[in-house]
């Protein structure tokens, strides 16, 4: 089996990408180049998630309303050695949740990482798109007043 490509981290780079940049914009739509139609996702707030639209639903319930900024930091990307069209992703992340209305001002600062496996479709001009089949979010640490993601 051939190495991968250069093409193809980056493929998956910009897809974990893509994921906070429909976070942090509101854009909830993304999340249909982000996650396969039937991804399957656990988050600390909502487990045992199916579906781009559940989790997507989820999202939106959760930070709809709040100003966020999602930022990755370590990364370590690993491609099957059996399918060269599937792999797994850790990658650290640092999210910032503003607070609004009565809280502004405040923050809370969420510290932890993104475990994916993700799967390479065939784009439709020939070329590669990665997307996410199974996440799972583990929090680290949280700082800061927990009231910032209530709804005002």
């Amino acid at each position: 089996m051939s190495s991968p490509s250069p093409l193809a981290y980056l493929s998956i780079r910009n897809t974990l990408s893509l994921y906070c940049e429909a976070l942090d914009t509101k854009n909830f739509a993304l999340l249909h180049s982000v996650f396969t139609p039937d991804v399957v996702a656990n988050y600390p707030f909502n487990t045992h998630m199916s579906g781009v639209e559940e989790i997507s639903g989820a999202i939106q319930k959760r930070l709809g309303p709040i100003l966020t900024s999602h930022n990755l930091t370590t990364q370590t990307i690993e491609f099957s050695k059996v399918d060269a069209r599937r792999a797994s992703a850790r990658t650290y992340f640092v999210a910032v949740h503003f607070g609004q209305g009565p809280r502004e001002g405040e923050m809370l600062q969420a510290f932890g990482r993104y475990v994916d496996e993700l799967v390479c479709l065939d784009g439709g001009d020939g070329g590669e798109e990665w997307r996410i089949e199974k996440r799972t979010v583990v929090f680290v640490r949280r700082v800061g007043d927990e009231r910032v993601m209530s709804e005002f």
